[in-house]
């Protein structure tokens, strides 16, 4: 009878994890353009940066044009995240960020780098919609080391 009962929890066990819904496909986030709203403003990524943070790039993608030689502090609106930087999707926070105010911190987030040189990464990102502050789409920002 025990035996029974170890067989049942472990073919439980496997059911469960290879039903598991992936979130973490990376399939759910849109091709279109970042965009969405940040501390209620309508957002759509013009500019950003991104730089080495140890073994993490710190991605920084603003609604304004910017590069490289841009300051994130002069940014009035942006979203920024911090993944490893390598190719891959990445269940993690999207900090929202608005000059002057607090920055927020949404968990649960979908952050996939589709490609890294040593120029750019191509990141896709889609919030965890139950927030108010929400991005959805891609966006190529400058790699700056």
């Amino acid at each position: 009878m025990k035996n029974i009962l170890k067989l049942t929890f472990v073919f439980f066990l496997i059911v469960m994890m290879s039903c598991s819904d992936d979130d973490n496909s990376g399939e759910n986030i849109s091709n279109q353009v970042l965009q969405g709203k940040v501390f209620d403003e309508d957002f759509t990524a013009l500019g950003g940066k991104s730089f080495e943070s140890g073994k993490n790039v710190s991605i920084n993608i603003t609604n304004v044009t910017a590069d490289c030689s841009s300051t994130i502090l002069d940014y009035n609106f942006y979203v920024s995240t911090t993944v490893l930087a390598e190719v891959g999707v990445y269940d993690t926070n999207v900090v929202f960020h608005k000059k002057g105010e607090t920055p927020l911190n949404v968990l649960q987030s979908s952050v996939e780098i589709t490609s890294i040189t040593d120029s750019q990464v191509v990141v896709k990102i889609k919030s965890n919609p139950s927030s108010e502050n929400n991005v959805d789409g891609t966006f190529t920002v400058s790699y700056c080391k």
